[in-house]
């Protein structure tokens, strides 16, 4: 490729990108499309490779950069039998150097192709040379560069897990397993420590940046965090789709850095001293901390232990309200109750310090959510879950485990909440009325109202005499008034008649 093959390209880019005129070697007109087809062709063989990375050195457009980039990604991904161990690396080195001399000066869908690119050459040579193996090694570089050169680095780590985690078209289910296992064993824990290194020396000011730099870096070692904790252990390809945690099946290395009770404190104290998105991956991250599995910890003592800071934590913002103000922080709150029964048993709870004023503050925030349904229809059923879940477990508690009059107090606040959500949905008709469209019907949210009612007769079969009180109290007096009501109507309609 010259300098007028150069130029012919980046014509072609531009006017895939933008739109703008361009014309062929004969002046004629070329469309989007055209222009699209012939971009292609750079992917079509590795012979290529010459050409993508010639426009990479020597173009100044960042859609031709893009555009080299892509076409560079699919041609090692289809043709990767193709390269012997050698050019692999060579590939693999050059575009890991061009990061490192141009990335902070490209445009983030640059620098995200070319991330791919690496990523992708990782992962498909991780057995071919130890050097594919060593690519955290390398990223440590970039962590210890310039402020931005930190983010690109951060940007690649966060790549690579979501590479090794998730599979790749063509690639068997088998080939990414033994991928993604060996990528676990060998890297994943130090890629995991590099992201909360990277939070202490955060919160810690070890790293001069300004207020932009800051929340980039926040959010990205956030991210790669809540990557980790997130990454399938074990093979069971979980569904993406849904919010729902399983249990984490970290490994029994990870035990120390998990235990740590500085890493649960680092995580709060990032939540209680930022704003969304960086709060709301924090409390993320949490929630993924509680879901840890049982094993992990060497005895129910040091659970115990790690229980307790959680629910401190818990309490605390409770009580100071840290964050609700923000959606996002709020729904991944109410995640967060949800989750903590789903992993911990009543009978570790109830044994827990401060139990009783943590259940009276979560069954405070569950009333305050109810009546304000209007902001929080979709969280609504993390907490009632939390208090499906609460009262399902009652039967498997002795009453003298734990603190005293847990029992009581747990009905207490149960009959509190089953108060709130029926007069709350009784009252959302007459404000939806009122509203004049402005306020969706949460009875015709078919998805939340099915989660919600799903779980209501578990907790209604707990006291089921009182609540059958409470219901039989909010709906006699309505029944009178609809008698009446008709009543009204139908002589209105006799006396109107000719």
């Amino acid at each position: 490729m010259d300098a007028q093959q150069l130029a012919q390209v980046e014509a072609l880019c531009d006017s895939l990108y933008t739109g703008s005129p361009s014309t062929g070697e004969n002046g004629e007109p070329i469309s989007q499309k055209e222009a699209q087809n012939r971009l292609l062709s750079l992917q079509s063989s590795s012979d290529y490779i010459p050409q993508c990375q010639y426009i990479l050195d020597h173009s100044q457009s960042q859609y031709a950069r893009l555009v080299a980039s892509n076409s560079l990604t699919q041609l090692i991904t289809t043709h990767w039998n193709n390269f012997t161990v050698s050019q692999r690396i060579d590939i693999r080195n050059y575009v890991l150097g061009y990061l490192a001399s141009q990335g902070p000066s490209l445009q983030d869908f640059v620098t995200t192709s070319l991330i791919v690119l690496v990523c992708r050459i990782t992962k498909l040579g991780w057995f071919d040379d130890k050097t594919h193996r060593e690519l955290a090694d390398d990223v440590t570089k970039f962590l210890q560069a310039t402020v931005d050169h930190c983010i690109l680095g951060l940007k690649i780590l966060n790549q690579l897990v979501d590479e090794l985690n998730i599979p790749t078209t063509g690639r068997t289910l088998t080939q990414h397993r033994k991928t993604s296992v060996g990528f676990r064993d060998v890297c994943l824990f130090k890629v995991f420590q590099l992201g909360l290194t990277t939070l202490k020396q955060l919160q810690t000011r070890q790293i001069v940046a300004n207020q932009r730099q800051e929340a980039i870096l926040g959010e990205q070692a956030l991210s790669l965090t809540v990557r980790c904790l997130n990454f399938d252990f074990i093979g069971t390809n979980p569904d993406e789709s849904t919010e729902d945690v399983g249990t984490i099946q970290a490994p029994t290395s990870w035990r120390s850095v998990l235990q740590d009770s500085a890493t649960i404190e680092l995580l709060f104290e990032f939540y209680k001293n930022t704003e969304p998105p960086r709060s709301s991956k924090a409390m993320e991250a949490i929630i993924l901390l509680c879901s840890v599995r049982r094993s992990l910890f060497p005895t129910d003592k040091e659970r115990g232990i790690f229980l307790e800071r959680v629910m401190t934590g818990i309490r605390n913002m409770l009580k100071n309200q840290t964050g609700f103000a923000h959606q996002d922080n709020y729904h991944q709150f109410c995640r967060l109750l949800g989750r903590l029964k789903a992993n911990y048993q009543l009978s570790e709870l109830v044994k827990a310090e401060g139990y009783l004023e943590w259940l009276e503050l979560a069954s405070s925030f569950t009333v305050q959510s109810i009546r304000n349904w209007q902001y929080c229809t979709n969280s609504i059923h993390y907490l009632l879950a939390l208090w499906t879940r609460l009262v399902a477990a009652v039967p498997y508690v002795r009453p003298d485990t734990g603190v005293q009059g847990h029992a009581e107090a747990l009905e207490k606040q149960v009959l509190m909440v089953l108060e709130a959500y029926i007069e709350s949905m009784l009252g959302s008709v007459e404000m939806v009325i009122n509203s004049d469209g402005g306020l969706d019907d949460p009875l015709d949210d078919d998805g939340s109202l099915k989660e919600q009612l799903d779980r209501l007769p578990q907790i209604c079969r707990f006291k089921y005499g009182e609540v059958a009180q409470l219901i039989l109290n909010k709906f006699d007096p309505l029944m009178n008034q609809y008698r009446q009501a008709l009543g009204h109507i139908g002589s209105s309609s006799t006396e109107n008649a000719p």
